[in-house]
């Protein structure tokens, strides 16, 4: 998109804005989207704001919920295009290896992204050596009810690394799965979906439901790169590596007090994208597996008002990973070669009480204890202290030369919280939330929100959060790794955020939403090549959020935003690299015959800004369009759907990483090219 375009797409931009809005829909089916009011789409309840259920208009916090109806309506086919439909965040590929999905919110983000946290049901996915979730995590979209975005620090409720914000994927219950649906998905780059959902009510009491979800691509291949690595002179052009093949199983059996749920996530193989050093290669490969039992038990009314969860779930991780660094060289016949991973074994343990018997408040009291251990391995042939020299060892637990020991570490933590609900127009939340990590030491985290309901259209909010991001074990532990050195010395990095919201409803049919911002971070964690990690980062940044949602009638409903984000280094005052600085966003859903539907989205980013000394061109703005046509009931209980993504082929490019020592710029200069037009067609099957 030229330069000269830029003022009237902002313009429609801010005008289409107004009519239109992202987000925030009840956790219904597709079909029954047209049956309810507006005020029943808006006035859902949300649970990552508080923890408890409670109306999205009276959340203490910047939310937004995509449902299984908008992912049904947009035709998304996997986790990380849903956060496409949220304001403020930026989709992303890890720009260091394997190009996993990062998001980047009002221009927070670093290279592991670990200042998002995000959760699956309640349950925190980090892994501790980036600080960042799995490697290569995908998340296909069959078995997900919701997906519910706090884009406000959420360190007073959830802890570590709910800095920017938090993303919670919610999985269908059994009720949500009513009965029986199989699915099947075929598109582009041989891409290929099959799924099976099932639900049954055992007894009057017990419900168990069961999800199993296969995903396979050979990725596209026309996602060409040019590397050149002047260190040691590799030159050349070859395919970014994205090809993956997982499975995803999910067992839960649930009553009304009691919840157990068995997840397996596997990923049986799957490309590293740009490769350890910027050099494509097709033998290598990342696997991984995540395995989890989660127990959870409710009780209500123990006293007269009082309620306990309680939470226990153990946690495993298994990581591993092969890379071929460089090719055949000088001492390196076979190539420089690396094989990392490690086994993480996570138990967390948690138990909040809820009081409701004083008038006007809900009182929260929560306390836990996490312990997580990483065991890492490795094999390799490029460490000087090597015999024979170039030769595969197994270097696991040795001092000299394995890129970190053994590491563990336990955090304990307490949170208070009050919901005060002064009277039907004033209401206030404060929080607090005290952790204390075993390996860096302790942190203490407020919240507070006053949200006044002036009239039945209009609601505003104050809000003020403070969050911390804790160092990473590759941050502190890190030994052996040319690239990142690690530093028992940094501290967590801390943010204070200010927010202001308007919800305004002129009409019971549209409604607007204005949300400004200004944060301050301290202590960012910077990793200069060789350099051991340092606390010597601040950024500040400001902008605004404005979303709409018009139900025109009871057959076409239109949403949109646009977004706009000013962040910036606060010692050099230089813009914050690769995050885009204005956003836009729109979609419509039409059902124009009764059985047939038509969703359609666009999205424009703009303003990405290279690093100061990065003397490339600018990066490119783009913009993309997605649409679907969806037929139900072709057949009894069968549903047919047409999926287009990146309509036009747009030739959209994500940054590559600047290098001062190449005199380009970086190993791959024109950055890495995104997939191009796909289409993707799909069968379910419902009972």
């Amino acid at each position: 998109m030229s330069k000269e375009s830029k003022p009237f797409i902002v313009t429609c931009g801010l005008i289409a804005a107004l009519t239109m809005s992202p987000a925030t829909w009840s956790d219904i089916s597709s079909d029954d989207m047209f049956e309810l009011s507006m005020d029943e789409l808006l006035d859902i309840e949300v649970e990552i704001a508080t923890g408890k259920l409670q109306k999205l208009s009276r959340a203490p916090a910047v939310v937004n919920v995509i449902t299984a109806a908008d992912i049904k309506a947009m035709g998304v086919t996997e986790f990380r295009q849903i956060l496409e439909m949220i304001p403020g965040v930026s989709q992303y590929p890890d720009p260091l290896g394997r190009l996993d999905p990062h998001f980047s919110i009002r221009g927070i983000h670093t290279a592991d992204n670990s200042q998002v946290l995000v959760l699956v049901d309640g349950h925190d996915i980090t892994y501790a050596v980036t600080g960042s979730s799995p490697s290569a995590f995908r998340m296909s979209v069959a078995n997900i009810a919701r997906v519910e975005v706090m884009r406000s620090p959420g360190s007073a409720l959830y802890g570590a690394d709910a800095f920017a914000g938090v993303i919670n994927v919610i999985t269908k219950n059994a009720s949500e799965l009513s009965g029986t649906e199989f699915g099947w998905r075929r598109g582009s780059f041989n891409t290929q979906e099959v799924w099976l959902q099932n639900a049954v009510r055992l007894d009057n009491e017990w419900d168990l439901g069961f999800s199993l979800e296969s995903n396979s691509s050979d990725g596209d291949e026309a996602r060409i790169v040019a590397y050149n690595d002047e260190n040691i002179g590799f030159t050349g052009s070859a395919s970014l590596e994205t090809d993956y093949v997982y499975t995803n199983a999910q067992i839960s059996l649930s009553n009304s007090e009691w919840v157990f749920k068995i997840w397996n996530w596997n990923l049986d193989e799957a490309g590293t994208g740009q490769g350890a050093a910027f050099i494509p290669s097709p033998t290598d490969f990342d696997k991984a597996e995540l395995s989890l039992l989660d127990i959870q038990n409710t009780k209500k009314n123990i006293l007269p008002g009082l309620g306990i969860d309680t939470r226990l779930s153990y946690e495993v991780q298994e990581i591993d990973s092969q890379f071929l660094i460089f090719p055949a060289f000088g001492p390196f016949p076979d190539g420089v070669k690396g094989t990392p991973g490690a086994t993480q074994n996570k138990g967390n343990f948690s138990l909040r009480a809820d009081y409701t018997n004083l008038q006007g408040h809900r009182l929260l009291v929560g306390v836990g204890s996490e312990w997580l251990e990483v065991n890492p391995r490795e094999v390799k042939n490029f460490s000087p202290s090597l015999t024979p020299f170039g030769s595969m060892v197994d270097v696991s637990g040795d001092p000299a030369n394995v890129f970190m020991l053994r590491q563990s570490r336990t955090v304990n933590h307490i949170l208070l919280q009050d919901e005060w609900n002064v009277n039907e127009a004033w209401a206030v939340t404060a929080g607090v939330r005290y952790d204390n990590y075993s390996d860096f030491g302790n942190t203490t985290n407020p919240r507070l929100a006053v949200i006044w309901r002036a009239h039945q259209k209009l609601t505003t909010k104050i809000l003020y959060g403070r969050a911390f991001r804790a160092p990473s074990f590759s941050e502190l532990y890190f030994i052996n790794n040319l690239p990142t050195v690690g530093n028992t010395n940094v501290n967590a990095e801390q943010i204070e955020t200010y927010e202001a919201v308007i919800d305004y409803r002129p009409v019971r049919s549209f409604n607007l939403v204005l949300s400004v911002f200004d944060y301050r971070i301290e202590d960012l964690i910077d990793r200069t090549f060789g350099v051991a990690a340092q606390n010597t980062g601040k950024q500040d940044g400001s902008g605004f959020e404005l979303e709409a949602n018009w139900h025109v009638n009871s057959k076409l409903q239109l949403r949109g935003f646009y977004a706009f984000q000013n962040a910036e280094d606060s010692v050099t005052k230089v813009d914050v690299p690769n995050a885009p600085q204005q956003q836009f966003y729109s979609n419509l859903h039409w059902s124009f015959q009764p059985q047939w539907s038509l969703g359609m989205q666009l999205k424009w980013i703009a303003d990405r800004k290279r690093a100061a000394a990065d003397v490339r061109p600018d990066i490119s703005d783009y913009t993309v369009v997605d649409a679907t046509l969806r037929r139900r009931n072709l057949l009894e209980n069968m549903d047919l759907a047409i999926s287009v993504r990146n309509m036009f082929d747009e030739d959209i490019r994500a940054p590559s990483v600047y290098d001062a020592n190449n005199s380009q710029g970086a190993a791959i200069v024109n950055d890495y090219p995104m997939p191009g037009r796909s289409a993707y067609a799909e069968v379910s099957f419902n009972y």
